[in-house]
């Protein structure tokens, strides 16, 4: 069955008694009573499904989880109220003190933070393989290695891994692997054929693809998720019915949304390689970009962001940033209105240090399609290179 039929027909549990409806009931309920004891008990021997406390599920939440699982051919999906909720909720329910975890140096600025600041204090050591290295990832893995996690494609220099490769060297070791496709999406990539144990995605972005829901979910195996899921149900990082709702609202028109994303978002990159004040561009879809043939064979689309740095200084970036009218200066990406940010001041304020080791100078620009026509945003950018000409 294809993306597009999976995205729009009804996956959710519904009584076999009852018409079902087409959109899921938005259950606001905290918490649900039972007929009697022996109810209960039949409930808790899982005799019986249903929902105890909201703090361990609720049936919209529900919904939207079972939509992402087939998406994502798993088989069971968890929903958070973040995606950084989602990545440090499963790294820290599968790796233990004494243990170690791998992830690739080019990344969430974040998700390096949490790897390299918070790991160590319960324990847990990690590693960061340059992505230009990943081929000797063996050369990288230690005895006590229990996880590997990158995005893919990376942020913000949208870098792609081969994925044959990575679970080849995993599987050999015992090694669970873990991939964030944010960027790519369930449309574009699908890491478990591959062989990938978990795949987590940041919902904030093209999966509800409105800015405005804020959520994360990771998809897998059913013994992963329950463990996952132990570690959820402590922490309390559940996700409220109403963002539950939008979000599977949000994903019935994914398909749609990402072919459009990626066709203006080529088409922008292409224009953006040509332009004599462009230093480098970033996108997996064009041929200058240094993991172009694994990208054009595991991707069936490019996504909609474009990294790209300009032949200019940092104030003069700005200047350019700032005559633009059509993309908001905001951090989200994936919704209908594109956004651009001056990476090293939106994401990297406080931490430009850290930012110059990574390559992440003043003129590098991330730029998120929307919907908008490539035709007005590039006669936008034209606007923005003559003010930093003049």
């Amino acid at each position: 069955m294809e993306q597009k039929t999976r995205l729009v027909r009804i996956v959710y549990g519904i009584p076999s008694d009852t018409t079902t409806p087409i959109v899921p009931p938005m259950d606001l309920s905290v918490a649900h009573s039972f007929r009697d004891t022996q109810q209960l008990i039949d409930f808790n021997e899982g005799k019986l499904s249903g929902v105890k406390y909201g703090r361990y599920g609720n049936p919209t939440q529900h919904a939207a989880e079972e939509k992402i699982a087939e998406l994502e051919d798993a088989d069971r999906a968890l929903l958070f109220p973040s995606g950084m909720s989602a990545v440090t909720t499963t790294v820290l329910a599968l790796a233990k003190e004494g243990q170690h975890v791998l992830f690739t140096d080019e990344g969430n600025r974040t998700i390096r933070k949490f790897m390299t600041k918070v790991l160590p204090r319960y324990g847990i050591g990690s590693t960061a393989v340059p992505v230009d290295d990943m081929r000797n990832i063996n050369n990288h893995i230690k005895n006590n290695t229990v996880l590997f996690f990158s995005e893919l494609p990376t942020n913000p220099l949208l870098r792609v891994i081969d994925l044959e490769n990575l679970v080849g060297a995993a599987k050999k070791r015992g090694i669970t692997t873990i991939i964030d496709p944010t960027f790519a999406t369930p449309i574009n990539i699908r890491p478990a054929e591959y062989g990938i144990d978990l795949v987590l995605h940041s919902a904030t972005k093209y999966l509800s693809g409105h800015h405005d829901v804020m959520a994360g979910v990771v998809a897998g195996k059913s013994d992963l998720i329950a463990e996952i899921q132990e570690y959820r149900d402590v922490f309390g990082g559940i996700i409220d019915p109403h963002a539950s709702y939008l979000l599977h609202r949000g994903l019935q028109t994914l398909c749609l949304r990402m072919d459009c994303h990626s066709k203006n978002a080529l088409e922008i990159a292409r224009y953006l390689e040509k332009h004599p004040r462009v230093e480098n561009v970033w996108y997996p879809g064009c041929e200058s970009h240094p993991d172009y043939e694994i990208a054009e064979k595991q991707m069936s689309g490019f996504g909609g962001v474009i990294t790209f740095s300009l032949k200019a200084t940092e104030q003069e970036t700005s200047r350019f940033v700032d005559s633009l009218k059509i993309p908001l200066i905001a951090q989200n990406f994936g919704g209908p209105q594109s956004t651009i940010e001056q990476h090293a001041i939106l994401a990297f304020y406080k931490d430009r240090t850290d930012a110059e080791k990574r390559g992440i100078t003043g003129n590098l620009l991330r730029y998120s399609t929307g919907f908008e026509s490539p035709k007005d945003v590039i006669e936008d950018f034209e606007n923005g290179f003559r003010s930093i000409s003049n």
